[in-house]
Parts: structure tokens; C-alpha cells; sequence
């Protein structure tokens, strides 16, 4: 009999223990798949006291290693099994996905929300204004958007006012919604902190979670447009040229998909970045 759990899935590592009453399975490899692809492999090797405290042999049960796979998205499908063995590990949140889940699920989320048609019926009708309309329409093509918070003067030539970031990111967030959201916001200095507040968000809204970055000093973030429904985009062997910049700033919001790719050297201006997001 084998018992064990994965603990965590991360963006780059697995983390859980397994465990055999009838024979060690200390120093053995366990395989990390994603659907019937090899994603990550290690060793169960890492001493857990909690294990130990817990009977199971000597504690040396626990696995803990890096992983390969370029949509954090995919993170509840992960599965762990021990090599030689029938025995796989599931995570409780796990879902069966359809053949071909992957590109199932990303036509999904592309179905999510105002067909085209629509957003041109509510445009022609004034429900909804030319940056709503431009934000709703091509966002869930490229996974983010640039939201200018400028409010141009009236008469022009005066000095222009400046929209609220909040009262903006919650605008933003209800119309990918379409209905009243509660926002939260936190301080991330660096884009790992970031990766980690928006895989949080995917867990707990699923594929197609939307953050909105706002920052008081000015900088630049290289993003892959895309990347949220393409997993080429992020494969290891994917063109590094092709991040865009995009400016982040005071006068500005940054809407971002949770699975859209920061590019290489992604750094936020110095203070960090603020993000507003949906209460789970």
C-alpha cells in the first residue's frame, strides 16, 4: 500500500511526501506529469519531522523538486507517481480534463465574456464608452491591456485630472465581470511576488483571473502578449525577443490575465507595484 499527497504545486516546483508501510521507498524517483507528459523529476529524499511524529518510518518520505510546464494555470492538473509503480499521487483540487484539456480550456476562456458582436451592439447604443469597448474587445485576445488614467482638460489647454487607481481597477475588474466585485489590493516589489499573488488568484478564480498593477514612480514591464492562452509563447525554446514593453506608472493601469508571462529582466520601479484583484 502507498500513501502520500502533494502538498503544493508552484509555477516551477512540487512539493508533498509518499510513503510504503511494506517497503521503503526512500531514495526512489518520483515523476512529476502534466496530463501524459514528463514535467519534472526528483527523489523522494527530504527528512520530514512532522512524518516521523506522524509514524510513517523514519520520515525520510518527502520529495520536493523543480518542475517544467509554462501555463501556471495548469498547476491543480499536476500529478506525481513513483517511478516503477502503479501508485499516483492526485491533488485534491485536480480536475479530468477532455481530450486535448489544454486547448479545451483555452477556448473556453476565450468564450468567456461579450462576444464581438455584442460589445459592437452595446457601443453603438452608448452603454458603454470607446475604452471600455477597446479593453473588453482585445484583452482576452492579447492578456493585457494599458489603461490611461488621464482625465483630458475641458476647455483643452487647461490641466488635465488624474482618475483614482482604485476606483479605476474596480471599474476595470466589474466589466470583465459584468456585476459589482469586491477588490483587494497589495504591494508586491518584485515580480516573483507578483507570479505568486496571481497564481494564488488563478487557484482561487481559476483560468482567466484578472489583476490590475498600478505604481507611483515610472517604469517599464516586457510582457508576452498572448501568452495567457499559447503556451508556445513560454516554452523553453520560445523567441526571447518577444516581450513588449509596457509602461507602468502613476498616470496609468496595467490590466494583466493571471496567466500572462512577464518577459526576461521583468523588474517593477523602485517602491514596487500595487495590485488590485478580485476577493476570492
Amino acid at each position: 500500500m502507498i500513501r502520500g499527497a502533494i502538498e503544493n504545486v508552484t509555477r516551477n516546483r512540487v512539493y508533498g511526501w509518499i510513503w510504503s508501510p511494506d517497503a521503503s521507498v526512500a531514495g526512489r524517483t518520483v515523476l512529476a506529469f502534466l496530463d501524459d507528459a514528463c514535467i519534472g523529476s526528483g527523489k523522494v529524499e527530504d527528512f520530514r519531522q512532522d512524518l516521523k511524529d506522524a509514524g510513517l518510518g523514519d520520515g525520510k518520505a518527502g520529495f520536493n523538486f523543480n518542475l517544467t510546464y509554462p501555463n501556471p494555470a495548469d498547476a491543480p492538473r499536476v500529478t506525481v507517481k513513483l517511478e516503477g509503480s502503479d501508485a499516483v499521487l492526485v491533488q485534491k483540487r485536480s480536475k479530468i480534463m477532455p481530450p486535448g484539456g489544454a486547448a479545451a480550456r483555452a477556448a473556453t476562456a476565450q468564450r468567456l465574456g461579450p462576444t464581438p458582436a455584442s460589445l459592437n451592439w452595446m457601443r453603438a447604443r452608448g452603454w458603454i464608452s470607446q475604452s471600455d469597448y477597446d479593453y473588453m474587445r482585445f484583452f482576452r485576445q492579447l492578456g493585457v491591456y494599458d489603461r490611461s488614467l488621464v482625465i483630458p482638460s475641458d476647455p483643452p489647454g487647461g490641466a488635465p485630472g488624474m482618475h483614482d487607481a482604485a476606483d479605476m481597477a474596480r471599474h476595470m475588474l466589474q466589466l470583465h465581470r459584468l456585476e459589482d466585485v469586491e477588490v483587494k489590493r497589495d504591494l508586491v516589489v518584485s515580480p516573483r511576488d507578483y507570479r505568486t499573488l496571481a497564481e494564488k488568484q488563478e487557484l482561487a478564480l481559476g483560468p482567466g483571473a484578472v489583476l490590475a498593477l498600478w505604481a507611483k514612480a515610472r517604469g517599464r514591464v516586457p510582457l508576452i502578449e498572448g501568452s495567457h492562452t499559447h503556451d508556445a509563447l513560454v516554452a523553453p525554446d520560445a523567441d526571447a525577443t518577444a516581450a513588449v514593453d509596457y509602461a507602468i506608472g502613476p498616470d496609468r493601469l496595467l490590466m494583466l490575465d493571471a496567466r500572462t508571462a512577464l518577459g526576461p529582466g521583468a523588474a517593477f520601479p523602485s517602491g514596487g507595484a500595487e495590485v488590485f484583484y478580485l476577493s476570492a
